[in-house]
């Protein structure tokens, strides 16, 4: 609704700008407040009046009327709906209460305008306050759309778009004071003025700020006009000359495609405007060359305020203060580096190995119920064991997804290294198939280890969507600091806006730094700033999220290699350890997702998640039989500590465990 509002005022403050524009360049001979009367003193007042203007200057005025008194009641429907925001609420509060408050005052100004119209910096004042609100308004739509954190670090580009911003106000000023004026058409024979390139000029009378403000407006003389119209000349060509820098520094940078696309709008508008300036120069009897450009004006601007907002690294910062105060405060405070975030003990305590253990086995009831039924109903060898024994042994695995070539080869041992006495013994066939199961997980028993470097440990997590991903990745970095590491995360999945405020949630609540941008964003781009940020901040451990995509989809396969190369440019170890996240829920689904995404991006280790849901959790043992990839980390649960490190024997214990 917010955004939708703000939307709303955006078009008509523009609309409103408009029909004020064409309401005073239509009325000949007279200049209250916009530029635009320019020539009453070249063409015909009466030839211009029949001629040009054929729209009825009191639809005109009806119009520029009702829209204005629409945007007023729109921005008090803004700043209610701006209380119940969630998310950016004191931002959205203070900057649409002032939007409304400038509003008013622009309104009043109108209205003693409307009867003193000859004051021409009441005037200037009062048409700058509606390009403020209307940029303002701008400002506000894309700012509550992203994150965005201000680099106070001295910045070239950041100088060159403020550069650009003081130009084009100048540019602005310079436009209006001419037609206020009547200085817009004053030199002929362009760009000559009235035949001399350098004419007799009198700066003092064309910066006179004081006129008409006793009462009595006093026409400017010729030399004073023609200052004003070379300083105008002067504004359009310095800002035509700033953006094209501006546009060419930008476009061959490694920036955002929102920045770029920004950019781009920058260069169209810019050479509309010298175009608009030169043709009405030529032409100086057409009114629609002045219209265009005056209108133009207003929305060169927009471009500028895009890049300043998107050039920005958006980063999710907390500190040990920000939890008892809103996240757009925090958002605007800094700490001083990633690595000096340290982990709250207590906030956290480890829990023994034993309530890990105990935990574990509650949660693998699902899994442990799937294989272990049999057993279970013929333990101790109080019962004669049917001849079919072991195919129910085979039918029950198979039926908890261990897949057909693992169960065939546990059956194969089995009856190997049995005899029919000990295979009719419950006991010992029970602990024979839990060796056998062990022997299959104890190859992937490997716990990832982080080795201390200069650079940044990069995990980089995969896997399609739902598996976890962005859950997995909170808790491993909760894990990770609380065992000494400073951590940051960089919001690679910028495809799910979900994904990108989930990871900025985690980081708020465990005090870690993420790394993101706007929805769409390049996922390459998020994490190549985040492993760039956190090279030179020396974090220890970089956890890159990306956008969970089909394994059958190889353009999306693509884009994975793509994020693995882009990372070798700043470290060619990067990524020195590729998790591929997947769901035990989707039983042998997972095993095909891991074979495709090995041979896309060569993984180096699995996570198991969902483990506590399902009884298809003999899935890990096919994966083991037949990736045999380390398996890293299991999930059983929602709990931070129900992200687990894979033990085998462990694990293997907890499925025979009698329920």
């Amino acid at each position: 609704m917010f955004k939708k509002l703000t939307l709303l005022c955006i078009f008509l403050c523009f609309f409103s700008i408009i029909a004020g524009t064409y309401l005073t360049l239509s009325e000949p001979g007279h200049c209250p407040e916009w530029a635009g009367c320019s020539a009453v003193d070249i063409f015909n007042v009466t030839e211009a009046k029949s001629n040009q203007f054929a729209i009825d200057r009191n639809l005109a005025k009806s119009v520029h009327y009702y829209l204005l008194w629409l945007l007023v009641f729109s921005l008090m429907v803004l700043m209610i709906v701006s209380c119940r925001q969630d998310k950016f609420k004191l931002l959205a509060v203070s900057v649409s209460s002032s939007i409304f408050v400038l509003t008013i005052l622009q309104t009043v100004l109108g209205i003693w305008l409307a009867q003193m119209p000859n004051i021409p910096l009441i005037s200037i004042v009062h048409w700058g306050l509606g390009l403020i609100v209307f940029w303002i308004l701008f400002w506000l739509y894309i700012r509550t759309q992203i994150e965005v954190f201000e680099d106070k670090a001295v910045n070239g580009f950041v100088f060159l778009v403020g550069l650009c911003t003081v130009a084009l106000c100048l540019q602005i000023f310079w436009s209006a004071w001419s037609s206020l004026h009547f200085a817009l058409s004053t030199c002929l024979d362009f760009p000559k003025c009235n035949g001399y390139w350098w004419p007799e000029l009198d700066f003092p009378g064309a910066l006179n700020l004081m006129n008409g403000l006793s009462g009595v407006y006093e026409s400017p003389s010729l030399p004073a006009r023609i200052s004003i119209n070379r300083f105008l000349l002067l504004s359009v060509s310095f800002c035509f000359i700033v953006n094209l820098a501006l546009v060419l520094t930008t476009l061959p940078a490694r920036k955002t495609k929102a920045v770029k696309i920004s950019a781009i709008f920058l260069a169209i508008f810019s050479i509309l405007d010298l175009t608009l300036y030169i043709g009405f120069n030529l032409a100086p009897e057409l009114f629609w060359p002045k219209f265009a450009f005056l209108c133009l004006s207003s929305l060169a601007m927009l471009p500028l305020i895009g890049i300043s907002l998107f050039n920005h690294k958006p980063e999710h910062r907390t500190n040990d203060s920000f939890s008892s105060i809103p996240s757009e405060l925090a958002a605007e405070l800094e700490p001083d580096s990633a690595h000096e975030i340290k982990p709250r003990a207590d906030d956290y305590q480890k829990p023994a190995p034993e309530s890990l253990y105990l935990r574990l086995k509650s949660q693998l009831s699902h899994t442990r119920n799937g294989l272990n039924k049999v057993l279970t109903n013929f333990a101790g060898g109080q019962k004669q064991l049917s001849s079919d024994f072991l195919a129910d042994i085979e039918a029950d695995l198979i039926m908890a997804d261990v897949g057909i070539d693992a169960t065939a080869e546990i059956i194969n041992r089995l009856t190997q290294s049995l005899d029919k006495k000990q295979l009719a013994d419950g006991d010992t066939l029970s602990q024979a198939l839990k060796q056998e199961l062990l022997n299959l997980l104890k190859p992937c028993d490997e716990t990832l280890h982080i080795a201390k470097s200069d650079k940044p440990f990069v995990i980089l997590v995969i896997g399609v969507n739902g598996a976890g991903k962005t859950t997995t990745i909170g808790k491993l970095a909760k894990r990770l600091q609380i065992q000494g590491y400073s951590v940051m995360l960089a919001a690679g999945d910028t495809f799910r806006a979900a994904a990108v405020e989930q990871l900025q949630t985690w980081g708020e609540r465990n005090q870690i730094q993420v790394v993101a941008q706007h929805t769409g964003a390049d996922s390459a781009s998020v994490i190549f700033d985040g492993l760039q940020s956190a090279q030179a901040k020396g974090v220890d451990v970089l956890i890159a999220d990306t956008a969970g995509r089909l394994h059958t989809k190889s353009n999306l396969m693509e884009e994975l290699k793509k994020v693995k190369r882009i990372m070798a440019k700043l470290d060619e170890s990067a990524p020195h350890e590729v998790l591929l996240v997947l769901d035990a829920g989707t039983g042998q689904n997972a095993l095909s997702q891991a074979k495709q995404f090995n041979e896309a991006v060569a993984v180096t280790g699995l996570v198991l998640t969902k483990l506590d849901g399902t009884a298809k959790g003999g899935v890990i043992f096919a994966l083991a039989k037949q990736m045999q990839i380390p398996i890293r980390f299991i999930g059983i649960g929602e709990g931070i500590d129900d992200l687990q490190d894979f033990n085998a024997e462990n694990f293997v214990e907890a499925l025979f465990v009698k329920d």
